[in-house]
């Protein structure tokens, strides 16, 4: 996982333990102000508490009978206390800071320091939105993956039917996601419009941003989009852009969708390969979906980029009837 989002995201959480701290004092100063007593009592406890512990440093001859008549005061401070809590209807914890979240008190561990529930939570809420994906994965993932869609008659001069061919896909995608961490393994996703790329690429991204892994899409047009304003236009980028282009080279996962689409020259070119190239260096999965064939690809893009795809990326055609005619 990216560190820049779990640093934001422990950000947040000691924004809100401050707030609650912020909270109780309020809280407390009102209930002074209302009941002056329960000010000095207090004010009485935390001095009982001091001398109590500079009798233990300082050991006097007597230092017995001096703790155990601190010890009675403060023990008849605090039923006094308690009375006048019980009289007024306030709950014991009422000056305690409120948390979000009891279980972790807003730090996002558990005391065996292992991440609370709710860290995963802000986690993957996180990796849902840096991914661009936030709407789009709630209808297109495995879940709603419709294998029936798809032909099971023949398509040309392909080996396999369309649904036959699906079926590969749709174990290969699986596949990619279990063994996301322990395989070296990059994705092309190449064929005609309208045969399911994109929603294969979002059923692997909801997948993987369930299991905490920071996925960044973005179709080849915004991806150029990004690098040409982080390159040109420092001074008047946004955060927004700069974050971006970052996840580019640190995500876990990049899709580049729709790659082809893209305004197409030697700075393009030149950027793609490095984008590519740096990640597999650092071994960052990527990838890449496009209408374009094999050959058609060949044919756009330098040698030194096809050289790194073909030798590095799994092809995995698509085709059959576009499936959004077919639909209609």
């Amino acid at each position: 996982m990216n560190k820049q989002i779990l640093d934001n995201i422990m950000t947040e959480y000691n924004k809100k333990r401050l707030k609650a701290a912020r909270d109780a004092d309020l809280r407390r100063e009102n209930l002074y102000k209302s009941l002056p007593e329960l000010e000095e009592i207090d004010r009485e406890l935390k001095l009982a508490s001091i001398n109590l512990s500079r009798l233990y440093l300082m050991r006097p001859d007597n230092i017995i009978e001096q703790v155990n008549m601190l010890k009675e005061r403060l023990e008849e401070l605090k039923i006094r206390r308690r009375i006048i809590y019980k009289e007024n209807n306030i709950d014991d914890k009422y000056l305690e800071p409120k948390y979000e979240c009891e279980r972790c008190s807003d730090t996002g561990y558990l005391p065996d320091k292992k991440k609370c529930s709710c860290l995963n939570k802000q986690i993957i809420n996180h990796l849902y939105t840096m991914s661009n994906m936030v709407h789009m994965l709630r209808k297109e993932n495995f879940d709603t993956f419709d294998i029936g869609i798809f032909s099971n008659e023949g398509y040309k001069n392909e080996k396999l039917t369309p649904k036959q061919n699906m079926y590969n896909i749709l174990e290969t995608s699986e596949d990619f996601c279990i063994n996301f961490h322990k395989a070296s393994m990059n994705l092309l996703f190449y064929g005609g419009t309208g045969l399911g790329k994109t929603f294969m690429c979002n059923c692997i991204a909801k997948a993987l941003i369930d299991k905490e892994v920071s996925v960044l899409y973005e179709t080849a047009f915004s991806l150029f989009e990004i690098v040409e304003n982080h390159k040109f236009n420092k001074q008047a980028e946004t955060e927004e852009n700069r974050m971006n282009y970052n996840m580019i080279f640190d995500c876990d996962l990049l899709i580049i969708d729709d790659l082809g689409t893209e305004f197409n020259n030697s700075f393009t070119n030149a950027e793609l390969f490095n984008i590519i190239n740096e990640r597999l260096i650092t071994e960052r999965k990527t990838i890449i979906s496009t209408n374009l064939s094999l050959e058609q690809l060949r044919d756009t893009y330098t040698d030194r980029i096809m050289s790194r795809v073909f030798n590095n990326f799994v092809p995995l055609k698509f085709y059959g009837m576009d499936l959004r005619w077919e639909s209609k």
